[in-house]
């Protein structure tokens, strides 16, 4: 096979390589529209609850654009103003092997985490089914943080391209808390916008 004829079997492959890499950094950078929640849930309901709507598989992935309200989503510069006003930062992202040490609550960590300063780290509590222990730890570490105030302001992030930031976000404001936004950039985008990320350790499951 000549060289002309091997570049032109390839031209088309390339092509789409390039294509795929330009609208990923488009849609990253918020040029092009996400496809919205509903039209992934009908496009793919194998990977969301058949009953609450949260993704199950697949939880690193490009996310929508959008969120079933009450939570809103919010871009970078919209964290760090409610931030800076005294909103909570709750950090969701997993744990190894989504696993904590059953004698003393620890999480199991594969490597050191760096997040948004203030943040507090509860892995797990955006997958798309919680244990009734997960839910139980969910529940007193918000009521703990928040001193019982629903009506505190709430991020939610994780990294981007992180559904548990999304489920999350829901499952907290269906706990009743009233103002929760969903940041899904998360450590990226707060990273790539010039923002320091500073060490963080995960909270520990109160077990007995």
């Amino acid at each position: 096979m000549t060289i002309d004829a091997y570049t032109h079997r390839l031209r088309p492959v390339w092509f789409f390589l390039m294509w795929s890499l330009t609208m990923f950094a488009l849609v990253h950078q918020g040029l092009v529209q996400a496809a919205g929640y509903r039209e992934l849930q009908t496009r793919r309901p194998d990977l969301f609850h058949p009953d609450s709507g949260f993704r199950t598989a697949r939880q690193r992935a490009p996310t929508p654009d959008d969120i079933p309200p009450p939570a809103q989503p919010i871009d970078v510069e919209q964290a760090a103003a409610l931030l800076a006003k005294g909103a909570l930062a709750i950090d969701v992202f997993g744990a190894l092997q989504s696993r904590y040490d059953e004698l003393d609550g620890t999480w199991l960590v594969g490597k050191p985490r760096s997040s948004i300063p203030g943040a507090h780290w509860l892995p797990e509590t955006g997958r798309g089914v919680l244990t009734s222990t997960m839910q139980d730890y969910l529940k007193a570490n918000l009521k703990r943080l928040t001193k019982g105030n629903r009506t505190r302001p709430i991020v939610v992030f994780c990294v981007s391209d992180c559904w548990m930031s999304w489920n999350a976000a829901q499952r907290i404001a269906q706990l009743g808390y009233r103002a929760v936004f969903w940041f899904a950039l998360g450590t990226d985008g707060w990273m790539e916008s010039g923002r320091t990320l500073v060490p963080i350790t995960p909270i520990p499951v109160k077990v007995e």
